[in-house]
């Protein structure tokens, strides 16, 4: 009985030393793996770039096996990473714009810090940890370090130099997410590179706003626009649809139904910081050829983009006008479904672009967005459409949505039936979206006939960069009271 007991004991025993060696060993390994781990969505890149020095040598950089190497074109290794580091990618560009170009590379190394750490740590941590390192030149011809940073805040999956400035570089982050950075005095700082595009609903200058503006403010319409200044001026790109056409004369001022405002409204709209008056639109024509031509005139002296309408001595039709923010170019259309006054493309072709009525048109207005897409990177659609006072979106605005959408447009903002409308997200067959504000309602003006009319909604898009492309980032819609008084 004795014998068993001890042999039982003995066998617990032996199970809880096997027990708590497993327990050692598998502390050991995660210890082992966590020091060394690498996240799995690292991709280790190969490539090979070459740059010419000065006497015409060529040196050829290769990464390969996370080690990256540099030879001379007579076969001299001029350059071999440490072979402590990782390295996942680089590049080279003259970062620092001083005429000679660095080797930015991505790479894993142990330890935060290197030789030089700041006196307050005491020990740097044992594990990999992912940094950028920057090469340079020296008087010499040896490559010799020149910057390093060992938090960027974003954990890097690739980099590339930045098409549209070879001072920018260009990194995606583990999430697909894009950064821009460039060279700033001593080491690189993060660049804002969305663009925040605002835009509002229908100005109407109607006469009680004109004559409290005469009365009231000695001419001055910049209190129609105060409460959106903030805003206004933080955007980068800020529209209106400019509905009102604008006069130089006192006896053209009038309100509804036939508008002309006076000059000191586009003093107003260039102080608060437009960059896009709308004028295609049914209102354009109220005052005539003249009183449209000095409008363009106007607009074009204050830098402001007017769409939709060409001065009536154009003799070539211009679809669209580009408009450049932070590397981004962006084609700006609009269209109208007419005038007040009717047709007047037989007298003047190129004055007002209108929005296609027949097959042939509407092939080429598609044909026209996408021949943009060559100039731009994204495409903004203003359009004047709908049914005045009339929630609801017809199926004719419908329509020329799937033919905006089949152009390659990426934004639609619809104006004219003077209340807000639904927004609506349209897939594309290039694998795009389309994004269709349909009508933003008004914007300023004196219409109290419904609560509708009162209340007009401002859009505001963030568009940001993409690995090969640029994208809407997000967008909302906010209520606005569009009611003066």
């Amino acid at each position: 009985m004795m014998k068993k007991l001890f042999l039982s004991l003995k066998k617990k025993k032996l199970i809880w030393l096997l027990l708590s060696f497993g327990i050692v060993v598998a502390i050991c390994v995660v210890l082992i793996i966590h020091k060394n781990y690498i996240p799995f969505w690292v991709k280790w890149q190969e490539k090979e770039l070459s740059i010419q020095r000065e006497g015409g040598t060529t040196i050829t950089f290769r990464l390969k096996g996370k080690k990256l190497v540099a030879q001379s074109d007579n076969g001299e290794k001029v350059f071999r990473s440490d072979e402590r580091f990782k390295l996942q990618d680089f590049i080279i560009t003259d970062v620092d714009r001083d005429g000679q170009d660095e080797i930015i590379t991505v790479l894993w190394k142990k330890g935060i810090y290197g030789k030089h750490k700041p006196f307050w740590v005491d020990d740097d941590e044992d594990k990999y940890s992912q940094h950028i390192f920057i090469y340079r030149f020296d008087p010499g011809g040896k490559i010799v370090s020149m910057w390093g940073a060992s938090q960027t805040g974003i954990l890097v999956r690739r980099i590339k130099v930045f098409e549209k400035n070879p001072q920018i570089i260009m990194c995606e982050d583990k999430d697909g997410d894009i950064t821009l950075w460039k060279w700033d005095s001593f080491g690189l700082k993060s660049v804002d590179s969305d663009v925040t595009v605002l835009s509002f609903g229908d100005n109407l200058i109607h006469t009680e706003i004109y004559e409290y503006a005469e009365k009231e403010q000695g001419g001055s319409f910049d209190f129609l626009y105060e409460p959106f200044k903030d805003e206004i001026e933080s955007a980068d790109i800020a529209a209106l649809n400019a509905e009102t056409v604008l006069v130089d004369k006192r006896s053209l001022v009038s309100g509804y139904p036939s508008f002309g405002s006076p000059i000191a409204v586009g003093e107003a709209i260039a102080n608060v910081g437009f960059d896009i008056a709308v004028c295609g639109n049914n209102h354009i024509m109220d005052k005539g050829i003249g009183a449209l031509d000095s409008t363009i005139d106007f607009y074009k002296s204050k830098d402001i983009v007017c769409p939709g309408i060409q001065k009536s001595s154009d003799t070539e039709y211009r679809p669209y006008e580009l408009i450049s923010r932070k590397g981004i170019k962006f084609a700006v259309f609009s269209y109208t479904y007419g005038t007040n006054v009717g047709d007047i493309s037989e007298k003047y072709p190129n004055v007002v672009h209108y929005l296609p009525t027949n097959d042939n048109q509407e092939k080429e207005m598609i044909s026209e967005l996408k021949a943009a897409r060559q100039d731009a990177d994204f495409i903004i659609v203003f359009v004047h459409w709908g049914e005045e006072y009339n929630k609801n979106v017809t199926s004719q605005q419908q329509k020329y949505a799937a033919l905006f959408a089949e152009g390659g447009a990426d934004v639609v903002i619809g104006s004219h039936p003077h209340m807000v409308q639904e927004v609506e997200t349209i897939k594309r067959t290039d694998g795009g979206e389309t994004l269709i504000f349909y009508s933003l309602g008004n914007f300023r003006a004196y219409q109290g006939q419904s609560p509708e009319t009162k209340t007009g909604a401002e859009a505001k898009i963030i568009i940001s960069y993409k690995w090969d492309s640029v994208e809407i980032k997000s967008y909302e819609l906010k209520e606005i009271n569009a009611f003066w008084q």
